[in-house]
Order: structure tokens, then sequence, then C-alpha cells
């Protein structure tokens, strides 16, 4: 299996540099959300455009908004039938 952001070999969606970034993305969360009241989404965008953002977590925001927007336009195709 490949890493769904950069090919390496992975054990699941994500390599283990990956890996690290989003499990401390999820972790982080939590004290943003209570600290600032702020949903997933905004905090993503928030983080995206932090020049200390690191690149591993870049890459893994990205492709986290990638894929959520490829969500939102199915579920509106399937809506709009």
């Amino acid at each position: 299996m490949k890493c769904k952001i950069c090919e390496r070999k992975a054990e699941s969606e994500f390599c283990k540099f990956h890996k690290i970034s989003f499990e401390n993305l999820v972790k982080k969360f939590e004290e943003w959300r209570k600290s600032m009241d702020i949903s997933w989404l905004e905090y993503l965008r928030m983080l995206q455009n932090n020049p200390y953002t690191g690149v591993w977590v870049k890459e893994v925001i990205q492709y986290l908004l990638s894929k959520n927007q490829t969500g939102q336009q199915e579920s509106e195709k399937h809506s709009n039938v």
C-alpha cells in the first residue's frame, strides 16, 4: 500500500510521516476548538495559512481539504437528482 499523499510505503492511508502529522492535527484540534470555538475546516484552513505550520502537516491539510471538497461535490450531485 502507498501513502495517498506522497506514494511512500504505507501500512494504512498515510506513510509514517503523514500519519504522525494527521494524528497530531486530530489531537490538537480539541484544544483549538475549546479555546477558539472553531470548526474542523476552519482549523485546517487556519493552520494551512500559518507560516509556522510544517510541510508534512500542510500536505495532510491539503489532502484533507481536497478530499472534503470532493465529498461536497459528490453530495451535491446526489442531492440534485
